[in-house]
Order: structure tokens, then sequence, then C-alpha cells
């Protein structure tokens, strides 16, 4: 089993999480959620990331973060190379609800990384124009 984390700015991910459990229910409760708020320093959120890795009962963990080179990216590499003898951790910036929705459904049935090769190859498929889909 996979542990999956959301870090983002703001309550952004408790929202995927509220949302998530429209379509699973109480599985979301599974998913750990980080805000980063104005108040709240690096090293405070480098902490909270890595109690939700460590009490995840699973060495491996799929951590969702909203924008690339923002400090939830970075702290979440900071801690990949910190932790990488005790886990494996993978991470994707650029959280959208059709990747959350994805990873709920799959992490009971596939290793982190048989997930992360699974959620790479879908997540250009997650964000589409409107026009060009529909030809209008």
């Amino acid at each position: 089993m996979t542990k999956l984390i959301i870090v983002t700015h703001g309550p952004l991910a408790d929202a995927f999480k509220e949302s998530g459990a429209m379509f699973f229910g109480d599985q979301v409760d599974q998913i750990s959620t980080i805000g980063l708020f104005p108040t709240k320093s690096p090293e405070v959120l480098e902490k909270e990331i890595k109690e939700a890795v460590v009490q995840s009962g699973t060495k491996e963990c799929l951590i969702f973060v909203d924008i690339l080179a923002g400090t939830p990216f970075n702290v979440v590499a900071l801690l990949i190379e910190e932790l990488k003898e005790d886990y494996q951790i993978e991470c994707f910036a650029g959280v959208n609800m059709p990747l959350v929705m994805e990873a709920l459904a799959s992490k009971d049935s596939m290793n982190v990384t048989e997930l992360t090769n699974h959620i790479g190859e879908m997540s250009a498929d997650t964000i589409v124009n409107l026009r060009q889909t529909l030809e209008i």
C-alpha cells in the first residue's frame, strides 16, 4: 500500500481530500493533507511532512504538491534526499483532482513505483483545452 500525502499552499490540500470523499467516501481518511499558510515557516512544514511520512505505517509514499519549485516542492525534495535510506518517496507537482482520484483508486493495488509510473503516464491527459477537445 502506498501512502498518499497532499501538500499545498493554503487550504487547497484539504479541499482535494473533501472533494475526493464525494467519490471515495471514508477511503480519503487515509490521505494526509498539509497546508502551508503565511504564519507557517518552511521548518514547521518540513516537520509536518516528515511526521506524515513516518507515521504512515508504510515505507512507500506518493506526495502531491501544488506548484513546481514552490516551498512545499522544495521541502519535499530535501526530505526525499534525507529519508532515502528508509523510505521510498515520490512526488508530483501540479496536483489536480483526476490525479488524486486515480491515486486513490490505485494505491492499494500498486507499489509506489508502479503508481508513480501510472500517474506519470496519465497526467498529461488530465488537463485539456475544452475547445480543442470538443472541436468548437
